[in-house]
């Protein structure tokens, strides 16, 4: 999603300087002006008049316009964080040394008398095996819009192709998720509060996907996308200590069946992969209220 203001003249330029900007674009341009005010490049009025702009500006193309004669060392970002990053991280680990792990050890041809040389062989296989899997889904998936938005309309079309597309917009999910989108772009200062509200009036009336894509034409996919909080850390936590208590349950009762077994297995796995991805909802969220985002 675009953002850094090194991306918004690229974006600008593109296909997406219609999109609209927020808080958080504006804001990083005001920084940039204001370098530019220090390194001696605006004027204060220059400055006054051009921060007017930024704020009064809907789209990337008007803020691009705003820092178009500035020198591109100056507009030089950092690009905007994934808020999901450490968690995805520490799936990417667990898929590719966890996993492998606990499925050779599953597989272990002579159970606890396996070789040590057996072991080492079988584990190599299923890791090769999962990470050839693993780069045929990166390589070979179509791509994916953020947040599960819906199939773009170009700006102003509306028109409904037929009964059979009015039928999926019969169920309310697709007018649900176009109403979270825009009260996303409301709360990040893409939309103002009537243009959010008039846009939200026209939801229910629409009848068909072309309707409702095109009152989302102009906002950037991924705006449903949830940040993760710490009620998913919680959660994570949670999960840890259940596996402890059925881990302590069985260790210390000693059943001898089936079931038993299975719930050992099911809680040692959980042991193993959930204070990885708990780390990593950890770090998501510290970074998340560091930015000043909800948490």
């Amino acid at each position: 999603m675009p953002g850094p203001d090194n991306e918004i003249a690229a974006t600008a330029g593109g296909t997406g300087g219609h999109l609209r900007v927020s808080h958080a674009d504006r804001e990083q341009v005001v920084g940039t002006l204001k370098n530019a005010f220090v390194q001696g490049r605006l004027a204060e009025d220059e400055l006054d008049a051009r921060v007017d702009r930024v704020y009064a500006s809907r789209t990337y193309a008007e803020l691009a316009e705003v820092t178009a004669d500035i020198p591109v060392e100056l507009t030089a970002a950092k690009a905007p964080r994934d808020p999901w990053r450490a968690t995805k991280i520490a799936f990417r680990i667990e898929y590719a040394v966890f996993l492998p792990g606990i499925v050779a050890f599953l597989l272990a041809p002579g159970g606890p008398h396996t070789t040590a040389a057996e072991m080492v062989a079988l584990t190599s296989v299923v890791c090769l095996l999962f990470w050839l899997l693993g780069v045929f889904m990166v390589v070979a998936r179509p791509a994916k819009r953020s947040g599960g938005q819906l199939p773009r309309a170009a700006p102003g079309a509306a028109a409904c192709a037929g009964g059979a597309e009015r039928l999926h917009v019969s169920h309310a999910v697709a007018r649900e998720q176009v109403s979270r989108i825009l009260t996303a772009a409301w709360e990040r200062g893409r939309l103002t509060e009537d243009e959010r509200d008039a846009r939200a009036a026209q939801v229910s009336a629409s009848r068909c996907h072309a309707d409702l894509a095109a009152l989302i034409a102009d906002l950037p996919a991924g705006l449903a996308t949830r940040p993760p909080t710490t009620r998913d850390v919680r959660k994570g936590v949670s999960a840890i200590i259940a596996a402890v208590g059925v881990l302590a349950a069985v260790l210390l009762s000693n059943p001898d069946n089936a079931l038993a077994f299975i719930a050992f297995l099911a809680a040692a796995a959980t042991l193993l992969l959930a204070p990885v991805t708990t780390v990593g909802l950890i770090f998501d969220v510290r970074h998340q209220k560091r930015s000043g985002g909800q948490a």
